[in-house]
């Protein structure tokens, strides 16, 4: 079952929501941060082991001023996002995100896998790859988190990867 945008937040399942971010069957999640992936393909998907991801180069936020809090000019490419929400995704839940449509008309979209039960982050992020020359002003609601309840997993087959809690981030 999907929750409602209204469930997700009673549940605290995201936190920092912007309340008009809730929408019927999700939460709006708003851009933070953007990095340029660079080096494109130089990641790794082992069969065993971790994963590493491209190098990326953090993109500056231009024009801001008191009534913006700037704008990212984004040419066509790969970008890696953080969103100004954080997650803590329950046994009993699983997360993905679904690109708003006002972003697919201007030539972008979000992408990112699932997340699961378990997993937990400050600051939720995903890829953002862009088609066409965008502007796109910090905060703005770029994506919804979609919550669909499943089966409880059991605590020991919780997520508890790399990603958890933002070590790699961090390291």
């Amino acid at each position: 079952m999907q929750l409602t945008g209204k469930q997700i937040v009673e549940r605290d399942i995201l936190q920092n929501v912007c309340v008009s971010g809730i929408q019927q069957q999700g939460v709006d999640v708003r851009l933070d941060r953007v990095f340029e992936v660079i080096n494109f393909g130089n990641g790794t998907v082992p069969a065993k082991g971790k994963t590493t991801t491209p190098p990326t180069v953090e993109v500056a936020a231009l024009d801001a001023h008191e009534d913006s809090k700037g704008y990212f000019y984004l040419p066509p490419g790969y970008y890696e996002v953080t969103f100004m929400e954080g997650c803590k995704i329950p046994a009993n839940a699983a997360m993905v995100f679904k690109t708003r449509s006002s972003l697919v008309r201007c030539g972008a979209e979000i992408r990112s896998g699932q997340f699961d039960g378990g997993f937990e982050t400050e600051q939720m992020g995903a890829f953002l790859k862009v088609e066409l020359p965008i502007k796109i002003e910090k905060g703005a609601r770029v994506a919804q988190a979609i919550i669909n309840e499943t089966y409880t997993v059991e605590t020991e087959y919780l997520y508890d990867g790399q990603w958890q809690r933002d070590k790699q981030r961090n390291a």
